[in-house]
């Protein structure tokens, strides 16, 4: 009996195919490439599915609403809900990357008096029918990772998480990034801590698009 290959070299060996095919083709024809293996109707029909979910979808399509420059507000709760929060004001350029798989944001601004800089890439996972993301910036060597779901009918993004709290020597606290648009030019990204409280908000930002 023949032992199914793993989907990962499937992917690889097609990926192959369709790429060099592409660039033989003028010259070849419909001629399979030297050297390529052949696959069979089962490795073909696991490409074929790949394939697909390589295609940015309608979820795509929303994420590029956000292409463009952004004035933002960050509010940061250091006492907790109900206190004074510090303030401060930053810059949020968001650009189409990757085929439009996904938009990055490159955002400057300030946080408790310092400069702040700081990289995101979001996107949408087919395969896991999820909204994913990830945040680096200047004020720390950890990656910020995030997946979730958008309602539907609200628009609104809900997505968790784990960060770290060394001033606590906690690892992996469970944490909630919430994405709330206003209008077409206006929007939220809360930041929850779910440790302390299903509405215990430590950070929100207010963005506003730039004309």
């Amino acid at each position: 009996m023949r032992t199914k290959k793993s989907l990962v070299a499937v992917m690889v060996v097609g990926i192959c195919v369709v790429a060099t095919s592409r660039v033989l083709s003028q010259d070849a024809g419909d001629k399979k490439p030297d050297g390529m293996p052949a696959m069979s109707a089962e490795d073909m029909a696991h490409m074929e599915e790949y394939m697909k979910l390589m295609q940015p979808g309608e979820a795509h399509k929303h994420l590029q609403h956000y292409v463009g420059t952004w004035d933002t507000v960050t509010k940061i709760w250091m006492g907790g809900p109900g206190t004074k929060p510090l303030e401060s004001t930053g810059t949020s350029i968001f650009k189409s990357v990757l085929g439009g798989n996904w938009i990055m944001e490159e955002h400057t601004g300030s946080m408790m008096g310092m400069p702040y800089k700081g990289v995101g890439m979001m996107g949408y996972d087919n395969y896991k029918n999820l909204y994913v993301g990830t945040w680096f910036s200047n004020m720390g060597t950890e990656m910020l990772q995030m997946a979730g779901a958008r309602h539907p009918k609200s628009g609104v993004t809900t997505q968790y998480g784990m960060m770290d709290e060394p001033q606590l020597s906690v690892h992996g606290r469970t944490v909630k990034y919430v994405t709330t648009p206003i209008d077409d030019d206006h929007y939220t990204f809360a930041i929850i801590d779910l440790h302390a409280g299903d509405d215990y908000k430590v950070i929100e930002i207010s963005y506003t698009r730039r004309k």
